[in-house]
């Protein structure tokens, strides 16, 4: 009788281990989900038009653990800067990911999702050359606030972009 009572005793505490782990496993991956789901007001198109450029970025959600974006600049009339983006939950972690044409061989750089400070959703890579650092910020519902920022040959360099839901 008393093999058969801890035999029960083994199974249930098994049994609710079990439950436990699959409660973590799933809390885990809303956490993780919740990092991507904090960029979503980015999904759509952007725009900055000055009267000699216009900078475009343009977002939209390919699956809940990626989005996909192109940004690009027109002077007249010719592109003169562009690169795809995505935004990715690898591994429980969160990227951005950048590739330009004409740098780095073509070859996607990734900067990795470090904090949310302040609403600003801060993306790092210390060993790219430059930038090291790319933040996103949403100060308003129709704007984006976007700065690349880090060392540039041995000097503090910063580029800002603010930009304009587009209405079309």
């Amino acid at each position: 009788m008393n093999k058969l009572s801890f035999g029960v005793f083994l199974i249930c505490v098994l049994s609710c281990n079990s439950n436990s782990v699959k409660v973590n496993k799933v809390n885990e991956s809303t956490t993780v989900l919740s990092k991507i789901k904090q960029m979503e007001w980015v999904l759509g198109k952007w725009e900055d038009k000055l009267k000699d450029r216009s900078l475009y970025e343009i977002w939209t959600k390919t699956n809940d653990t990626i989005f996909t974006g192109r940004s690009f600049m027109i002077t007249n009339n010719d592109t003169v800067f562009s690169e795809s983006i995505s935004l990715e939950l690898k591994h429980n972690e969160l990227f951005y990911i950048p590739t330009v044409s004409d740098q780095n061989n073509a070859h996607a750089i990734p900067f990795k999702f470090i904090s949310n400070e302040n609403t600003e959703m801060i993306f790092e890579n210390k060993e790219h050359d430059f930038p090291q650092r790319i933040i996103y910020k949403n100060p308003t519902p129709d704007s984006l606030y976007a700065r690349i920022e880090g060392s540039d040959k041995g000097k503090f360099r910063k580029e800002e972009f603010l930009m304009k839901r587009s209405k079309q």
